[in-house]
């Protein structure tokens, strides 16, 4: 069923893909017809939408203009197509997730597997990507729920939900440290550690903290995925640091120990943001989702601030 015009369609292709050939592989056509298309919404708009540049073609200032208003179009159609298919008693849809990697362990897998347990016509895409990419993948429209290390977001995108989570460092069961309840950086740094690469945001929750040291640790292993460092933690190779959220089996098999980091007495904190586009109104699906995402992800937090009560 189509409501808007092939131009819009092939605009929004194009903008997703970088290109003319790439966006008509996309919608099986020829780029030709691709060409046709752009041309003649650059006429009715009267400005060209895209400029050439070594990487491809991006959006000029109206076609970012165009282009936000062709997501909100297209999005909103979306949002008409389940609601009358909900008018069947039945939800029909994609529900689109933008996610860091911790967030595919236990609470993704989890999630997903009980909304499809009730409604088996709702699809998901999921793909896990660092917290600046998160956002941007939301702002472009590329996912309708982004979940990533709380960073300052642009106006377009509205933070439906906050979540606070310990950094601790993780270590196999065996290590010296593993008796211990809580640990101070200085303490981890006297073992082997594991860190984060910049492009993680672990790395930067853990800057403030080694810039207050004498001297600044090398590291055995720098890695910038959080299941390597992870496995690598259980099987003793080092320390590495992580919330709670991603350990999962390794921490209930009891490979895997994790221990709260103190910084002078005070906690170590990993601020989760939950997002979505703040121009647009939710499918009814997507919408029950991200309701079930906001209390799971609070429901944890609860457990973690009751499981430490006195560094909580």
């Amino acid at each position: 069923m189509r409501f808007h015009s092939p131009s819009i369609q092939y605009f929004h292709a194009v903008r997703r893909a970088g290109s003319i050939r790439a966006a008509a592989r996309v919608l099986n056509v020829a780029s030709s017809a691709v060409s046709r298309q752009i041309l003649k919404l650059e006429q009715e708009v009267g400005s060209p939408l895209f400029e050439r540049t070594a990487r491809g073609l991006t959006l000029t200032t109206v076609g970012e203009m165009l282009a936000r208003h062709v997501m909100n179009v297209l999005q909103d159609l979306d949002r008409f197509r389940s609601d009358v298919a909900s008018l069947s008693g039945a939800w029909h849809g994609t529900i689109s997730i933008a996610c860091i990697e911790s967030l595919t362990k236990s609470v993704l897998p989890d999630l997903i597997a009980s909304h499809r347990g009730r409604a088996r016509r709702v699809s998901f895409t999921t793909e896990v990507m660092g917290s600046s990419d998160v956002l941007e993948a939301l702002s472009r429209g590329e996912a309708d729920i982004g979940i990533a290390i709380a960073l300052r977001h642009p106006p377009d995108l509205r933070q439906v939900a906050l979540k606070r989570f310990r950094l601790g460092a993780l270590v196999a069961r065996e290590h010296p440290l593993a008796r211990r309840k809580t640990v101070t950086l200085p303490q981890c740094l006297a073992f082997p550690v594991i860190h984060a690469l910049p492009e993680l945001s672990i790395y930067h929750l853990l800057q403030p903290l080694i810039a207050q040291l004498p001297e600044t640790p090398e590291p055995a292993i720098q890695a910038n995925s959080i299941d390597l460092m992870r496995e690598l933690a259980a099987r003793g190779v080092g320390v590495a640091f992580q919330t709670q959220l991603g350990i999962g089996r390794l921490s209930r098999d009891s490979q895997l120990v994790f221990l709260p980091l103190d910084n002078a007495g005070s906690p170590v904190w990993s601020d989760l943001g939950i997002y979505v586009r703040a121009e647009r109104t939710l499918p009814a699906f997507t919408e029950s989702f991200l309701q079930e995402l906001v209390r799971e992800l609070g429901e944890r937090e609860r457990r973690e601030n009751a499981a430490y009560p006195q560094v909580a």
